[in-house]
């Protein structure tokens, strides 16, 4: 009897030991599907070793790292708010949004940036020896870009970690304040940081974080938090990185696979924007011009560290368009016998200023509107002064 009932039982036995194995396996396989899951957040969690390096060597070699080589895939998150603007809508988007981009970088003249968005991607290759090359892989148009920038807008190689960091840095100046953070693992980088903060009260920035690898300096993050924000309102930061020397192959447009090629001229800013307007002045708004930009003597900047601002002379049908563009996101003051449209971001001031008499100005820089206005507002009064007196500012 119990023989036979051991008979009746043995196929559930049977299932039941194949049963426990094979949750033993997937057991196994799960555990080990999890580790590799959380692999990354584990490296990333693990303690990160505090660094020798003291915050004004890692900002020297920051400065210095314009000559390592690296590739990797980058990401930047910007919200400034910007309205849209007559013909920067491409910096508008850039300046507001979320830009993903793969980078080849060699030297400062011979680098490849692949930016990735919806409809596909669109490839910048710089080079010293074939000049700006651009490739739009939804059109498959390969354009050649030709001519020389002595002042351009931004473009998305700028948001990369490494050119950033080393912008806001020589802009900093020496009375910016400097101090370490906590190192940090970023992109598999044991980066050491460091925190810039500017000195006095007209900068729209309060401080800007930089994390960069110790022992080369090229810089794997940088968060920009402004005046009246809690959180960065911008971060680039690498989500990987190698210190490989890219290949030349990569580097190098394919002249031969591009289905539709085409040639663009710069616009020649020097015609654009000079002579709208008189001499502008050595001082506005309290603070000293600094060197501009060779064979544009219309063109001023003025300020130092991380408060700065530009003056732009502007022809009357674009300075026109702008203003009113403008209108219907900022705020507009008087000026003298003039008005002025004020739009404000968490980083970034831009005014545009339209005189009875004159030409019409664009002040933009990293400076609180009431710096601006207090500058448009001097600008006016000097325009006023040479036109009624006939004197110089």
């Amino acid at each position: 009897m119990w023989g036979g009932a051991r008979r009746r039982n043995a196929p559930d036995l049977l299932m039941r030991v194949v049963t426990r194995q094979a949750y033993r396996r997937w057991t196994i396989v799960a555990a080990g599907a999890a580790l590799l899951c959380g692999l990354p957040a584990l490296i990333a969690a693990w303690p990160v070793p505090a660094t020798a390096v003291s915050s004004a060597q890692l900002r020297a070699r920051i400065l210095a790292s314009a000559g390592v080589p690296y590739q990797g895939y980058a990401e930047s998150n910007v919200d400034l708010g910007l309205p849209s603007l007559p013909d920067l809508g491409n910096v508008t988007s850039l300046l507001d949004g979320t830009t993903d981009q793969y980078a080849w970088y060699l030297s400062a003249d011979k680098w490849r940036s692949d930016v990735l968005t919806s409809a596909g991607e669109t490839d910048t290759y710089q080079s010293s020896e074939f000049g700006t090359y651009q490739w739009n892989y939804s059109s498959d148009l390969l354009t050649q870009i030709l001519g020389s920038e002595p002042v351009r807008l931004p473009r998305a190689a700028d948001l990369l970690p490494p050119a950033l960091a080393q912008r806001l840095l020589s802009y900093a100046g020496s009375a910016t304040r400097v101090s370490a953070l906590p190192a940090r693992r970023i992109a598999g980088v044991d980066a050491a940081g460091l925190r810039l903060t500017p000195a006095g009260s007209t900068s729209t920035i309060s401080a800007v974080d930089v994390w960069a690898d110790s022992r080369t300096g090229l810089a794997v993050e940088v968060e920009i938090f402004g005046r009246y924000s809690t959180a960065p309102v911008l971060v680039s930061q690498f989500l990987s990185v190698s210190f490989a020397r890219p290949a030349a192959a990569t580097l190098t447009p394919n002249l031969s696979q591009a289905v539709n090629f085409a040639t663009s001229s710069l616009p020649d800013v020097t015609r654009i924007v000079n002579g709208y307007g008189p001499a502008l002045p050595p001082s506005l708004g309290g603070v000293a011009r600094v060197a501009g930009v060779p064979g544009l003597p219309d063109v001023a900047a003025y300020g130092s560290g991380l408060a700065r601002f530009a003056v732009v002379p502007l022809p009357y049908s674009t300075g026109q368009s702008l203003i009113q563009a403008a209108s219907s996101a900022g705020v507009t003051v008087h000026l003298g016998s003039g008005t002025a449209v004020i739009i404000q971001t968490p980083l970034v001031t831009v005014l545009v200023s339209q005189q009875s008499f004159g030409p019409i100005y664009l002040l933009a820089g990293t400076v609180t509107a009431t710096a601006l206005e207090h500058a448009a507002q001097q600008l006016s009064d000097q325009l006023h002064h040479l036109i009624i007196v006939g004197g110089q500012p």
